[in-house]
């Protein structure tokens, strides 16, 4: 064993940051959990209960090193941490905080759960948590005080994790994946065991086996609407608008209200946009689709966060979210973007003390989660919730 600990601390210096950063997350995850945790409360503390908000409440007791407290008037007992996303979580604080250190790299679910030590599916709904907590902190995002250049961004129209074929097929008017060749596309039909029913719908069957790409042209019902936004003070929005082409109906849902009196808009020449300054009172500098620049305006900073997206979400790696949880993962980019001035470490603690704050309550049942409503405009062609 001797022997096998000097290999390993002489081979440290041929390893690669990247193998360093992995060997420390791992040994990070393996730290055992204590086994007490000591809170240091005032005895003169009244906590306010979380359950009514009475403050009629006194100490009752500890559980491993925690102080619990009992509501006179409701009844019932909590702790400091009643409440917060890490109450009664299986997750150590060396895996919660491995955990957050995965998400603020931007790891693919499968490589957090290795440092981690947990299941993917543990990995994949905690990190949801976060997300809502995120989200319930600075959902509104941004306003703009100065120039605000304002685009719209496309990201392909997915439904991860859904296994039902009839929804592809019936719903959807397609097949799972885009691109598959016509052996594919009858092999998967008759192991839905749809095959042989779409023997008496010929032209929808036809539409699905030789026309199921058509939709994909130009910007369609099978792609997201991202409306993004920033200014030059650094304030910032992007959030999932409607399936399709953008309205201005869309546009005044996302942006009411969120323009100083003396901010300047700039956009393309998207037809959405006039309507909205008009009604906020805004001005509003539209640049010429084959123009790069208007005078001092251009959309040099929105397309740059456009790449960051594209960055953030790899195509190559199959990282694009489902359209249900995209609204929380481009939450979570918002809120690293606006602490990019943090250290990881520092960014992981932050994140750590959000998900410990009981005053931040989610619904974070693993089955509420799955079954969430899509937050934009799906226009009919799905339902908002499946």
């Amino acid at each position: 064993m001797a022997d096998l600990y000097e290999q390993l601390l002489d081979s440290i210096d041929t390893l690669t940051p990247e193998q360093l950063t992995e060997l420390a997350s791992i040994i990070n995850a393996k730290q055992p959990k204590p086994e007490k945790i000591k809170e240091e409360i005032p005895s003169n503390t009244r906590q306010p209960c979380v359950h009514c908000g009475s403050i009629n409440t006194k100490k009752h007791g500890k559980v491993s090193g925690r102080q619990r407290f009992i509501c006179k008037d409701c009844g019932k007992s909590f702790n400091l941490s009643t409440g917060a996303i890490t109450s009664n979580s299986r997750l150590s604080v060396g895996q919660w905080k491995e955990l957050l250190r995965g998400i603020v790299d931007n790891l693919p679910i499968s490589k957090i759960a290795k440092n981690t030590g947990i299941a993917k599916s543990s990995a994949w709904i905690n990190k949801q948590k976060v997300c809502y907590a995120i989200m319930l902190l600075y959902g509104d995002q941004d306003r703009f005080i100065d120039i605000a250049e304002c685009d719209e961004y496309y990201a392909p129209v997915s439904f991860k994790g859904k296994r039902d074929p009839k929804f592809f097929v019936y719903t959807l008017g397609r097949l799972p994946r885009h691109h598959m060749n016509l052996e594919e596309k009858i092999e998967w039909l008759m192991k839905a065991g749809l095959y042989n029913e779409l023997q008496d719908d010929p032209e929808k069957l036809e539409e699905l086996l030789y026309s199921g790409e058509s939709y994909l042209r130009g910007i369609s019902r099978d792609q997201t609407c991202i409306l993004t936004c920033q200014d030059r003070s650094g304030n910032l929005y992007m959030n999932p608008t409607c399936v399709g082409r953008l309205e201005t109906n869309d546009v005044n849902k996302k942006l009411h209200g969120k323009f100083e009196k003396d901010a300047i808009l700039v956009t393309d020449s998207h037809s959405a946009y006039p309507g909205f300054a008009s009604k906020e009172k805004i001005q509003l500098e539209q640049i010429e689709a084959d123009k790069h620049a208007k005078g001092a305006f251009n959309l040099g900073r929105v397309n740059a966060l456009h790449s960051d997206i594209a960055k953030y979400w790899p195509k190559q790696q199959e990282r694009i979210p489902s359209t249900k949880y995209m609204d929380l993962s481009l939450m979570l980019m918002w809120w690293l973007r606006k602490h990019d001035d943090l250290t990881t470490n520092e960014k992981v603690e932050k994140l750590y003390e959000i998900i410990q704050d009981q005053h931040i309550t989610v619904d974070t049942l693993y089955e509420k989660i799955k079954s969430r409503e899509l937050q934009l405009n799906t226009k009919g062609y799905f339902p908002n919730k499946v």
